[in-house]
């Protein structure tokens, strides 16, 4: 469903809250809350994940963004979706200098930040003190507004070393949050990975390791029936994982092309590459999505096929549709 301008509360979730520690940082880097997301075309990106079976959508319209940091104070498009889980925020930047018509002149299409959640002021003035003890300074602190919308963001300046942008949000529960957007969607596909395309695992796991995160879990994997854009190649990728919290990251380092994440760093930089998505029906999804216009671009196989630990991956191209490619995960079981 595509709805109009909802009320945006204000009240403290104790379930996203983030007043406990786990390994020296606060339990909200368990979950991410939400991502921005800089897009050039939002009715497109809104069509085109309709397509995909996404109608969990809030068009916000036309709201003002401001930079509490800068003194900028621009107008924008913003629209809210629930896509299987991963609750995103699509800007469209319009005219006006402001830290996301920036991200889109440098990158492109695609997303910037990930959001953690604080319950209150406090606990997130507390993480953000221990980062500027470490060395992290703020970026920006933004402001949106609009009709009935209040959503303010703390972003630290992690994106160089970290190849994101972490970023805070406190105490609101929104309409995702009470019901009004769910993760339903076509296919029942549901969120599994945060997946990230880069060079080199060393220096990015060392940054995140620094600020209490664990280090990346480097793996070399054995993929089977190994195709780009429809023809078999021999493709390899190193796989760095982070498994802090209730969704995996997966950081995805380009070994031999031709392979999607060396297409991605080459024309956005390093960065969020994907989102994974679990999927029960891989061939009925992919007849559905090829059927509507979408294009795989990318797929394989791992472990034993028909045996227990083996599995399939799928990548959707949606470079089109916002910048940030879909990966169908589908595992066997028996």
């Amino acid at each position: 469903m595509i709805m109009k301008k909802p009320v945006i509360f204000l009240s403290i979730c104790a379930l996203f809250s983030c007043s406990g520690k786990s390994a020296g940082i606060p339990d909200c880097y368990k979950n991410v809350d939400q991502v921005l997301w800089v897009v050039a075309d939002l009715d497109k990106t809104i069509s085109d994940y309709a397509k995909l079976g996404f109608n969990e959508v809030l068009d916000m319209g036309n709201v003002m963004a401001e930079s509490r940091t800068s003194g900028n104070r621009v107008q924008v498009r913003l629209a809210r979706a629930n896509l299987g889980g991963a609750l995103v925020n699509w800007i469209e930047p319009g005219e006006g200098n402001s830290l996301f018509h920036d991200f889109h002149t440098k990158y492109g299409d695609g997303a910037m930040a990930l959001i953690h959640r604080f319950p209150e002021r406090k606990s997130l003035n507390r993480e953000v003190d221990r980062l500027e003890d470490l060395g992290i300074d703020i970026l920006a602190e933004i402001r949106i507004t609009g009709d009935n919308l209040d959503l303010q963001f703390v972003l630290m300046d992690t994106e160089e070393e970290g190849k994101y942008t972490l970023g805070f949000i406190r105490g609101q529960s929104g309409p995702e949050r009470s019901g009004e957007l769910s993760p339903d969607n076509r296919h029942s596909l549901k969120i599994n990975q945060y997946a990230f395309a880069i060079r080199d695992p060393d220096p990015v796991s060392e940054f995140w390791q620094g600020i209490g995160l664990p280090p990346l879990d480097i793996n070399h994997p054995e993929l089977g029936n190994t195709k780009y854009y429809g023809e078999l190649v021999d493709h390899q990728l190193i796989q760095g994982w982070q498994r802090h919290g209730t969704i995996a990251y997966e950081w995805c380092i380009p070994v031999k092309p031709p392979i999607v994440y060396e297409d991605h760093i080459r024309k956005h930089g390093e960065g969020i590459h994907h989102l994974a998505f679990s999927v029960a029906d891989m061939d009925g999804v992919l007849d559905d999505y090829t059927s509507r216009g979408f294009v795989v671009s990318m797929g394989g196989t791992w472990g034993e096929a028909g045996k227990p630990g083996s599995g399939r991956y799928e990548y959707i191209d949606l470079e089109g549709s916002g910048g940030v490619t879909m990966e169908l995960l589908w595992n066997y079981s028996e």
